[in-house]
């Protein structure tokens, strides 16, 4: 009875790893094939530029799903674990075949549609309902394929409330975006900046005014600097987005442990963040100038400047969590992340590796000039790491077997499928390189493989598969078996491995091969290994093709 549940358990984990595959495969298809021409923008009939709206589809169906699984997320395991139940013997593979024909149909009339030079013709009202309903039938039959019928429709009674308001909370939050994305700033958002503009200047001005003389102050112009190098300071990059963050970042965090927290003491979190974002960006806006007058304008402008503030929201988004934790100000009884002392040295040594290498990277970008040269810090900082921790390792099962290189092998052909096309002679890691003696480039060479071969296939496997795959599964993750995982489990962590690399879409597919590497045996050295040969391929193709964009 055990063997025919785990056995019915890997045929529907593979069914819905075949589907998401279809639906990720024939969305790439069709985002990188068509595109909505500008011009339907300035053409008089209703009918075109709701064609070019159209753009916006994926946009918001990104905004509204997001909204729909926060709101419905104290509820997402059970409405999954009805899924499973609901799922196992579902006839899908007739909804499939024709979720297929009703794509190929929907792709025919898009291509007709929008392949230039465009018909007008087809920019007509029954075309336009034609090309919704082809693709409405699509995204319907391919829900038939995931779940029956019936599943959908006691979904939607169960979680209408959940469904509607996700709908508008995502619509609102794609209109908001919207809004602050525009050159006009209808939210006011330029005289908020301006309001604290001068403040700002003045803090800055004051911190500068301890090591240089010759300042260079304008508040009228928010131009400030030293006199060999000055910066103005626009709203876009004033401080702003920071307080945006910041503020986003601990409603949703308040939401997701509201059981764990006091209102309305926890509210305080929110002044406090903003103001300690606020002060941080007056610090980096003084080390920017520090830098770009006393060190390297172009260190200042490129990495410094692109990498300060994201350190900057991660620390106090960091804190803000270890303040409520650890204060019974904000926590009801219990820390909101309750670590005992048996799991603390486990539960760390397989984190830190990974936040380490975060930490790095972010700190050697800061002070890189867009070719990062303190690369092999990195590596040095992730080797001490995992050393420090090497005997907690014990007991993760590493043995490898031929499977886990194949599943590296394919991952790299699917990596290989979605690279984009890109001029590997333009990019910061090409000049960067040409720039240095031989001998400095082959151990920067040397360092980077390492780092892309060993030691960030460890950091990311001990990570992703060896604790957070088995955290979401229970709280014990301990007592969690390498490789059993749920099917929640097995996707965030495959879709937040992909957030992690600039190719998300890819780096999600690999998560997934990862995963399944492990879940054969239980061996999180079949992970480890499927993830480093698929580096190790990559390696090899940046150092023999000189396609430096794979490691850009």
């Amino acid at each position: 009875m055990q063997f025919h549940v785990i056995a019915t358990s890997k045929r529907l984990a593979i069914r819905w790893l075949l589907l998401f595959t279809v639906v990720a495969f024939e969305l790439l298809v069709m985002t990188a094939r068509y595109e909505v021409s500008p011009f339907l923008a300035n053409d008089a009939s209703w009918s075109a530029r709701l064609f070019y709206s159209s753009k916006e589809i994926w946009t918001i169906s990104l905004w509204i799903s997001g909204a729909c699984l926060l709101i419905s997320s104290p509820r997402i395991r059970s409405i999954i674990s009805d899924l499973r139940k609901h799922s196992s013997r579902h006839r899908w593979l007739m909804w499939l075949a024709f979720h297929v024909l009703a794509f190929a149909s929907f792709a025919v009339v898009t291509a007709l549609i929008f392949t230039t030079p465009i018909n007008p013709a087809h920019l007509s009202a029954p075309w336009f309902y034609g090309w919704i309903a082809l693709l409405s039938a699509t995204l319907l039959l391919w829900l038939f394929a995931l779940a029956p019928g019936y599943f959908w429709l006691r979904l939607i009674r169960q979680e209408h409330k959940a469904l509607l308001i996700g709908c508008l909370l995502g619509i609102g939050a794609w209109m908001l975006m919207g809004m602050l994305n525009r050159q006009e700033a209808p939210l006011g958002q330029k005289e908020f900046w301006n309001s604290l503009s001068i403040p700002t200047l003045q803090l800055v001005h004051s911190m500068l005014g301890w090591v240089y003389s010759d300042l260079v102050y304008q508040p009228e112009e928010f131009l400030l600097g030293a006199a060999s190098f000055q910066v103005k300071i626009s709203y876009a990059c004033s401080g702003i987005e920071g307080i945006s963050l910041i503020t986003i970042f601990l409603v949703i965090y308040l939401w997701l442990f509201r059981k764990n927290l006091r209102f309305p003491q926890c509210f305080w979190l929110f002044p406090l963040g903003i103001t300690v974002i606020w002060l941080a960006n007056a610090v980096r806006i003084a080390m920017l100038i520090a830098i770009g007058a006393s060190f390297s304008p172009e260190v200042a402008l490129q990495g410094f400047h692109a990498q300060a503030g994201w350190i900057a929201f991660t620390l106090i988004a960091l804190g803000a969590i270890a303040l409520s934790n650890r204060m019974q100000f904000f926590a009801i009884t219990e820390p909101i992340f309750p670590v005992e002392r048996t799991r603390k040295p486990l539960a760390v040594a397989l984190l830190i590796p990974l936040l380490v290498l975060m930490a790095a990277s972010m700190l050697t970008s800061a002070f890189s000039s867009g070719f990062d040269e303190l690369y092999p810090l990195r590596v040095t900082a992730i080797a001490v790491v995992l050393y420090y921790f090497r005997k907690a390792y014990n007991g993760l099962g590493w043995q490898g077997s031929w499977q886990a290189p194949a599943m590296g092998a394919a991952v790299f052909l699917v990596w290989m499928l979605l690279e984009p096309d890109a001029d590997s002679s333009q990019t910061a890691l090409s000049q960067g390189l040409a720039e240095l003696t031989s001998g400095s480039a082959a151990v920067w060479l040397i360092f980077r493989v390492l780092g892309s071969v060993i030691a960030v296939p460890l950091a990311e496997e001990l990570a992703f598969r060896g604790y957070l795959i088995r955290k979401l599964v229970a709280k014990d993750f301990e007592n969690v078996p390498l490789g059993q995982f749920s099917w929640f489990s097995f996707m965030l962590t495959s879709i937040l491995f992909g957030l992690l690399h600039e190719r998300w879409v890819a780096g999600t597919l690999a998560g997934m091969g990862y995963a399944l590497a492990l879940y054969r045996r239980g061996q999180l050295g079949d992970a480890v290994i499927a993830h480093m040969t698929t580096n190790a391929l990559i390696a090899i193709f940046v150092l023999t093709q000189a396609k430096w964009s794979l490691w850009s």
